[in-house]
């Protein structure tokens, strides 16, 4: 019984622990770093990568790297009349 018991506090601890990480990724950003744009957690040394930011959730800023990427793609030249 006292195996079990430890068992569960265990799986509890762990689970409680999961919880508050990622509670703690409280800013996303969106940056740019060789000519690629990705979502990150974390705000980079450089102020000059960051492209938009900070979000309060993953999905926003995932909208706005969505957002980022359809303005930067360049538009097929057009020919004729």
């Amino acid at each position: 019984m006292k195996k079990a018991f430890r068992v569960m506090l265990v799986v509890l601890a762990l689970t409680a622990f999961a919880f508050a990480t990622s509670a703690l990724a409280d800013e996303f950003f969106v940056v740019k770093d060789a000519g690629k744009m990705a979502v990150t957690d974390k705000k980079p040394a450089d102020e000059k990568n960051v492209v938009k930011g900070p979000f309060k959730t993953k999905a926003e800023a995932e909208a706005a790297l969505k957002a980022a990427t359809a303005t930067t793609k360049p538009k097929p030249p057009t020919t004729g009349c």
